[in-house]
């Protein structure tokens, strides 16, 4: 228990203690912000488009548009 109110009276002082930090983001990472952005949205609709591809085929398959394995009926002829 001592341990724990050690642990919380240090950490108590940090966060009011603490001064903040300023950082500064130079034109290096907007660059590389708006090239991650972009990034994302070419594979979303990258990804958009093979799925509405993939449903497509299955769908013309389940039509038999595509079907590979189509069998021929063999015709009977007479003699």
């Amino acid at each position: 228990m001592k341990k724990f109110f050690i642990y919380f009276i240090t950490t108590f002082f940090l966060i009011i203690f603490s001064s903040p930090v300023f950082a500064y983001a130079g034109p290096g990472a907007a660059i590389g912000a708006i090239i991650v952005f972009l990034t994302i949205i070419i594979t979303f609709f990258a990804s958009f488009l093979l799925t509405i591809f993939s449903n497509l085929k299955k769908f013309f398959y389940q039509i038999k548009i595509f079907n590979k394995n189509k069998k021929i009926k063999n015709k009977k002829y007479k003699k």
